[in-house]
């Protein structure tokens, strides 16, 4: 069996529908051959941890509530509308700050791309706010991932670079539309035909973990950047506002590993008090007791509310911070007085708002700290004292602020030239195919695969892939759909981007609840403020947008490490139960030779992306390094081998 014949039958999410397959339709296609799928790794600890086992707690109670869930999965499309209410209850039961927090991970890459484009004229603000946002909605209903939705970075960078046409001035805005349908049609038949999974099997995983580690330095690298750009005396967007960000961010990230650390121990603690409420709880409600009265289900609604107020419920009951235990929940009505005579019912409304207020100064909050809330506000405010100060007779910001007043449709075929066909081929989607293939599909499909580990399919997972999240093939008929279909209405080029994605997590998304947020906020910009959405973009401080940059990428690279890691050791477990290896006595494999030679090979793929800043070049490099210093050649002539031992046992049988 060859590559192409892997998954041809795994139906893609649609944009027009945006409705999620069921894990059973698609694991029922999903065939497999195990030699063209490398191992997936196990994932690291640190990631798994970081699952809110109280937001998966939520949606097994959705569906254990609605009859009609099941059906909605298995009845496509004539269970559609079902389909999507079951979607949007999931989504409004996950709707926490901290997803909130998660959706805003990726805007440091989006607005400084959009807003140059826009700037120079290369694509249509409104209409491309607006169909970005359509874009984060279906993806976010179809697949329960935070999958982020970003400019074509190569496309934008030859459309703002001025080298990409032939008179010196880059790519036009009807040259942009036509590089995003043109590469758009190209991953799409990659994905329909399978043959990204040639791709996929090519490319071995070292040389992936190289490819994350690269994007992520170059994303970091590009926030420096932007930060050094300023002046360190600026009234307010200065390299002192950057530093400051920087500071408070490590703070608050610190507090959410400390913060996930105590909420996994009290997690923990629950097995043991099935007793308290008279029943099992597992075997009753399958995972977690939904009973009101339940001690354990007190404890997980006050994990999950986060404690953002002064030691006290909705209705004024006690709560225990320390260790997250309504303690009024088994108290008489008696003690409840008592406690309100105390402290009176007005008092504690307006000690309420201070403590939300002081909420990011808690060292160890039992939820994380939602920092993507926290610098976007701050990026708000800084934007506008600036647009409230900038003198009328400013050319940079278009003032007064208008609202309503520009289109969210255009014709963006609408002169189009044989010239610009050609140039959006060869100037931009040719560049950009590989970018999209490494990064948008097989890259970020294998981070998905490691973020959420709860979330993979049995079937997939068993035979080794490292897409059970979500499969190569869905993300890259994604991509081609995404162009094809809406970059002739006014988009400007989108795809997926490990990049965006690891921002997000990192910033506390973890279901597709985030990004489906994210394009509504991008769809009610291009609607209400679509004739001043760029001055509102513009005036946000590049210091935090800097500063988002940087921590994405540097999320991107932490990723990057650990599967290097796990890589590492799936392949000292495959070396020592290998018979030839066993055979010829050498049983023992030295762990720090086989980390030398995959390091190795995803050191240089990283070396040459961030060094030549091409990352089709950084992918060809470790290539070569894996076929010549890695097992590359050895792992060819292994496979010729059992192909030609395949077709010999067939002739036998014929």
């Amino acid at each position: 069996m060859s590559p192409l014949e892997d998954t041809s039958d795994v139906a893609a999410p649609s944009l027009a529908t945006g409705a999620p397959l069921s894990v059973d339709d698609r694991d029922e296609h999903d065939a497999d051959d195990d030699h063209f799928h490398r191992k997936a790794p196990t994932p690291p600890s640190s990631f798994t941890s970081l699952a809110s086992s109280s937001e998966r707690s939520n949606d097994n109670d959705d569906k254990r509530n609605d009859p009609t869930a099941n059906d909605a999965n298995t009845s496509l499309p004539a269970g559609l509308p079902t389909a999507i209410l079951s979607s949007l209850r999931r989504h409004k039961a996950n709707l926490t700050l901290a997803e909130l927090s998660g959706s805003l991970g990726d805007l440091g890459t989006f607005i400084p791309l959009t807003v140059a484009l826009a700037r120079e004229r290369k694509i249509a603000l409104a209409p491309a706010l607006f169909w970005a946002g359509v874009g984060n909605v279906v993806t976010g209903m179809a697949w329960d991932v935070p999958m982020c939705v970003q400019p074509m970075k190569s496309i934008s960078a030859v459309a703002l670079s001025g080298d990409g046409g032939d008179g010196g001035a880059g790519l036009d805005a009807r040259s942009v539309t036509a590089a995003g349908m043109l590469a758009g049609g190209m991953v799409l038949v990659l994905g329909a035909t399978n043959l990204m999974e040639v791709v996929n099997w090519v490319v071995p995983t070292a040389v992936v973990c190289g490819l994350q580690v690269g994007v992520g330095l170059r994303l970091a690298a590009k926030g420096m950047k932007d930060v050094q750009s300023l002046g360190g005396t600026g009234v307010y967007d200065s390299i002192g506002l950057a530093i400051a960000c920087s500071v408070l961010c490590m703070y608050w990230l610190r507090a959410r590993e400390s913060g996930h650390r105590e909420q996994v121990a009290a997690q923990e603690r629950q097995g043991n008090e099935d007793a308290e409420c008279g029943v099992d709880c597992r075997q009753t409600y399958g995972s977690i007791c939904n009973a009101s009265s339940c001690p354990r289900q007190i404890r997980n609604d006050t994990i999950e509310l986060g404690n953002l107020h002064d030691g006290h419920d909705d209705n004024g009951n006690a709560v225990d911070n320390t260790t997250d235990i309504v303690t009024a929940g088994s108290t008489s009505n008696q003690q409840q007085q008592q406690q309100q005579q105390q402290q009176p019912h007005i008092l504690r409304k307006l000690l309420r708002p201070l403590s939300t207020c002081l909420h990011c100064l808690r060292p160890n909050p039992t939820t994380p700290h939602p920092v993507g809330i926290y610098l976007f506000l701050l990026g708000s405010l800084f934007a506008a004292i600036t647009l409230a100060t900038a003198p009328p007779s400013s050319t940079r910001y278009d003032l007064p602020l208008h609202f309503f007043g520009a289109p969210i449709v255009i014709n963006a075929l609408s002169g189009i030239t044989p010239l610009d066909w050609r140039q959006g081929f060869f100037q931009g989607a040719l560049p950009q195919l590989p970018l999209t293939c490494l990064n948008s599909v097989i890259s970020v499909c294998c981070l998905a695969h490691n973020l959420y580990p709860e979330k993979r399919r049995p079937s997939l997972e068993a035979r080794g892939r490292t897409d059970a999240v979500v499969t190569r093939r869905d993300v890259a008929v994604s991509v081609g759909l995404m162009n094809l279909a809406l970059c002739p209405l006014g988009s400007m080029p989108n795809c997926h981007g490990a990049g965006g994605l690891a921002g997000q997590h990192r910033f506390g998304a973890r279901h597709g609840t985030s990004v489906v947020a994210l394009g509504a906020m991008k769809m009610l910009l291009a609607v209400f403020f679509g004739g001043s959405a760029l001055t509102l973009l513009d005036a946000l401080p590049v210091s935090v947008l800097g500063v988002m940059i940087g921590i994405a990428g540097l999320e991107l690279v932490g990723t990057g490490v650990a599967m290097l890691k796990e890589c590492v050791e799936g392949e000292v477990g495959r070396n020592e139960m290998d018979e030839s290896t066993l055979v010829r006595g050498n049983a023992k494999v030295n762990p720090k030779a086989v980390l030398r030679k995959i390091s190795l090979i995803a050191m240089v793929t990283a070396s040459v992306i961030v060094a030549l800043e091409k990352t089709h070049y950084g992918v060809v490099a470790g290539w070569v390094v894996h076929m010549i210093h890695g097992d590359g050649f050895t792992d060819l002539v292994k496979w010729f081998r059992t192909r030609r031992g395949r077709r010999r046992e067939d002739a036998r049988e014929e």
